[in-house]
């Protein structure tokens, strides 16, 4: 297999598309400005291992996406956790593989279906884990499918999944855990760092009040992070703060605080087109460093890291489908997203079971927000008791009305709306609504469980649940984003042999 590599310098830093022709050996890639282009191989990612060696295809620790020339074969390999997907279609005579939604729909001619009302609903269907997600959903003329955690091999004429290798030690205790999280992060750094990159990455650490990503941060000092990044307002009905400025500076690490308001909500589309949701719009706020950066989070840790035993494979399904937000707005910003909690995330069971051992007892708190590991790992790093952990809030953009926050978003969603025969309420209701909504969810939210009466949870009640029509609306954006460069293609002439 070979591939022959394009150019498109207006597409976003990250996003590639390969098209495969039956029954031949070649493969069409077109890329942004910043995927490393290898012998027999392309990547945007960072994983566990030396960057000269390019096995990011045999990693169960890789974040990014990227194809490699293996022989008369040749590999699509996905991100290790279900917070981002490869896509792929059939046209004809040709398979397209992307790692971007848009730039499949652009490079392959498919439009999403304007009455289509289950899109993001069938997204949604991650929350079920890794083994019964949906994984097709309708496109015209061609339905489109997409992949977590499996990478995908084509032999010449057929694209299948095949897993991931399985490299996670065993963890008979707290003392086997720590080390391991410890060698991931050492060997992160050192494959971020190599002199053979062409483009230059810088970790960052994102940090709250809460266990999670302060734990995170503490772990991603050993992959040479230094800088932190934290939102000071939490989502509450009163204002609380949620920064992480302590907990950073009890690491000895720099932090810079944002505030997060719509009116500092970047590539807000890029979010929607995710997954119909605006839950991570608050980390489009953040001045991530150039031209790529390794994010370093505490995503899904309140699976991998809480003090109950659950199957095996939690971290890789997630009651809400926040993380996966990112998957669109990294490509653009040049971010690979790495949870920590998701390093060997397919042995949770072990890691859980070592939060119950007595050996961590001095790092348990006995309440309904208790996680001993991050306690102990940001505890013996030298954070304070008090910093963290005490109450568990959040920073999320509010879910309680689907509408674009800004206004050039805003007013793109209404015509798109208009354009398709729908009847859109006037701004001046939309901000009623609004309020009246976000209020509704935040009394509601801090309301003992007892006391809240089923009938009324406003997001049944309030909640403008346009989730779909959102995601098609940002998808059909970017998509046109996508087209207009696909003209003047700037070609490399580059064509990498392939190696076993």
């Amino acid at each position: 297999m070979t591939l022959t590599c394009q150019l498109v310098p207006a597409w976003p830093k990250l996003a590639w598309v390969a098209v495969l022709e039956h029954g031949t050996a070649r493969v069409l890639l077109r890329h942004g400005s910043h995927v490393e282009l290898g012998d027999g191989s392309c990547v945007e990612g960072v994983w566990a291992g030396a960057f000269e060696d390019g096995g990011f295809d045999r990693s169960d620790l890789f974040f990014g996406s990227g194809i490699r020339c293996r022989g008369n074969r040749v590999v699509f390999a996905s991100t290790s956790t279900m917070l981002d997907r490869l896509w792929h279609c059939r046209r004809g005579r040709r398979i397209y593989v992307a790692n971007s939604l848009p730039a499949l729909l652009a490079c392959a001619e498919i439009s999403l279906l304007d009455d289509y009302q289950h899109y993001a609903a069938d997204i949604a269907t991650l929350t079920k884990g890794l083994h019964d997600y949906k994984r097709t959903i309708p496109g015209r003329p061609s339905n489109i499918s997409l992949t977590y955690y499996r990478n995908l091999e084509y032999d010449g004429r057929n694209l299948s999944e095949v897993a991931k290798p399985d490299t996670t030690p065993t963890f008979a205790c707290y003392a086997d855990y720590h080390a391991f999280l410890v060698e991931v992060a050492n060997r992160l750094g050192a494959n971020l760092r190599s002199p053979s990159r062409k483009h230059r990455i810088a970790p960052l650490a994102t940090v709250s009040s809460g266990y999670d990503s302060g734990a995170a941060a503490a772990i991603a000092r050993e992959a040479g992070c230094t800088q932190t990044v934290s939102i000071t307002n939490a989502s509450s009905l009163l204002p609380r703060s949620d920064s992480g400025q302590d907990v950073a500076h009890g690491l000895g690490m720099a932090c810079r605080v944002y505030r997060q308001t719509p009116e500092a909500y970047r590539r807000e589309e890029t979010i929607w087109s995710a997954a119909g949701d605006p839950a991570g719009l608050n980390l489009t706020v953040f001045g991530y460093p150039e031209p790529l950066c390794l994010l370093l989070t505490g995503y899904r840790g309140d699976t991998a890291w809480d003090s109950y035993v659950m199957d095996d494979c939690a971290p890789l399904s997630a009651p809400t489908i926040a993380g996966l937000s990112l998957c669109e707005f990294r490509l653009f910003r040049g971010l690979f997203h790495c949870p920590v909690p998701c390093w060997g995330a397919l042995h949770v069971q072990q890691i859980q079971t070592v939060s119950l051992m007595p050996e961590m007892a001095p790092w348990r708190l006995n309440g309904d927000y208790d996680r001993p590991i991050p306690r102990r790992i940001l505890e013996e790093a030298g954070v304070p008791r008090k910093a963290f952990g005490l109450r568990k809030k959040a920073t999320f953009a509010p879910r309680s009305f689907f509408w674009p926050f800004t206004t050039r978003c805003a007013q793109s969603f209404r015509d798109y709306l208009r354009e398709r025969g729908y009847s859109v309420p006037p701004p001046q209701a939309i901000t009623v609504l609004r309020k009246a909504a976000h209020l509704a969810m935040l009394v509601y939210s801090n309301t003992p469980r007892k006391l809240r009466p089923k009938f009324a949870d406003p997001r049944t009640l309030l909640a403008i649940r346009a989730q779909s029509l959102l995601f098609q609306w940002a998808n059909h954006e970017l998509k046109k984003g996508y087209e207009a460069p696909l003209a003047p293609i700037v070609t490399e002439n580059q064509t990498t042999g392939a190696r076993s």
